[in-house]
């Protein structure tokens, strides 16, 4: 371990941990669209060999998050806006089954499970940079829980990989003014459907919830294009 290097809790495997670290600092937004990682002096922050790091980064580059180019290396995957547009068009799909489902086979747990992240979100009032990434990390463990309420593991995997895709674009999004205040009138419809056990609504809410998020995101980045 290098001298001065952060020491790193081993409840996980090395590999694990890098990749958890890293792929927080992507989808945050702290290692930005076409920056390059450096292998080396990511090992050397962290303070373990390259081996791990190695790992870790097949495994973004698997879920593309990371893309590697000769004589370059590695380097955060850059969506346009077409890409982007295509890929909540995917996810509206999925996350409208994901909620249908999740309605109809719900549990008091469940309901109750959602509602909390629901009421945590709803808490955050001022806008500031840690209340805007506690936000987001919230609201990602809002639709993920809702959706496991469907019992179909293939289904989220797939919806959370999707996500994941342009989860740092979406907080890049919720540091806009207003965009908060708009998801959360969706998130609370959407949990409203849910308690009732409205199938259909709670997977039209979902898919309109998508759309929205997506018509928002690629208007602000086509705007900061021109």
């Amino acid at each position: 371990m290098p001298k001065g290097a952060p020491a790193i809790a081993q409840a996980k495997s090395l590999p694990d941990i890098v990749y958890d670290h890293l792929r927080e600092e992507i989808l945050s937004g702290r290692i930005g669209p076409g920056e390059p990682i450096r292998q080396e002096h990511l090992a050397a922050r962290l303070g373990v060999s390259r081996a791990p790091v190695r790992e870790a980064l097949k495994a973004l580059e698997g879920e593309g998050l990371i893309i590697f180019r000769p004589r370059r290396g590695y380097l955060v995957t850059a969506l346009d806006p077409d890409e982007i547009e295509e890929i909540f068009e995917i996810r509206a799909l999925l996350e409208e089954r994901g909620g249908t489902l999740a309605a109809k086979f719900r549990t008091q747990e469940d309901i109750e499970a959602v509602g909390d992240l629901l009421e945590q979100m709803e808490a955050i009032k001022r806008p500031t940079p840690a209340s805007i990434a506690r936000w987001a990390a919230l609201n990602r463990e809002f639709h993920t829980r809702l959706f496991q309420s469907s019992r179909k593991e293939h289904l989220c995997h797939m919806t959370m990989v999707l996500r994941d895709t342009v989860e740092r674009y979406v907080r890049l999004d919720a540091a806009t003014q207003g965009r908060v205040a708009d998801a959360e009138s969706d998130h609370r419809m959407i949990f409203d459907a849910f308690c009732r056990g409205d199938a259909d609504a709670t997977g039209r809410l979902s898919r309109e919830h998508c759309e929205h998020t997506c018509e928002r995101l690629v208007r602000s980045l086509r705007t900061r294009k021109d």
